[in-house]
């Protein structure tokens, strides 16, 4: 015959395991929209440096080779697009077809997955700088890492080549433009 005994059982009353999930979905509900402002920050943090990158090359190709050169966005990598793109491409347009033809592209790059941009320019959807390194067309360019108008940012591009980053001028947390009144994120 098998000898029953009482003790202690390993586990945890439905009490324990009720308040234990509870206080983890308290946690979560914290840690989520903090976690999901740290991810949409950094996509925007590297959308800026991406461009300031490819603005840079652009400028200092166009003073090494000592001809104009353009940078845009593009859908299709060849052709320039204000919006919608998937990449951005550095080209000398030899022709001056305003499109990147094979032996004209300097430099291509995919956008930062997820990111809606808008190049606004004096020449509609290019930036372009003179062989002086100035800027034959500037602009602004738009991006925002989601529909939320909390993350759009934007660059801006003056006649002489430089770049700066627009500011939040009234301390609310939004980027203003010129005129005073936030950006709105770019269209998809």
């Amino acid at each position: 015959m098998h000898r029953i005994e009482h003790g202690h059982t390993k586990g945890f009353t439905l009490v324990e395991a009720l308040t234990t999930t509870a206080l983890i979905a308290i946690a979560a509900s914290i840690a989520v929209p903090a976690f999901t402002h740290m991810i949409l920050s950094n996509k925007r943090s590297s959308a800026a440096q991406q461009i300031r990158s490819l603005l840079a090359h652009a400028r200092s190709s166009a003073v090494t080779l000592q001809r104009t050169v353009t940078l845009c966005a593009s859908r299709d990598g060849h052709s320039c697009s204000r919006t919608g793109a998937r990449h951005f491409i550095v080209f000398s347009d030899d022709d001056q077809n305003s499109a990147a033809d094979a032996n004209e592209i300097l430099r291509k790059e995919a956008v930062v997955a997820d990111m809606r941009y808008e190049l606004i320019g004096s020449n509609l959807d290019s930036l372009r700088f003179r062989a002086s390194g100035t800027a034959a067309s500037y602009g602004n360019v738009v991006f925002c890492p989601s529909s939320d108008d909390q993350y759009a940012t934007k660059l801006i591009i003056n006649s002489m080549g430089r770049v700066r980053s627009a500011r939040d001028m009234d301390g609310d947390g939004l980027i203003e433009g010129s005129d005073g009144n936030p950006i709105s994120c770019p269209p998809e």
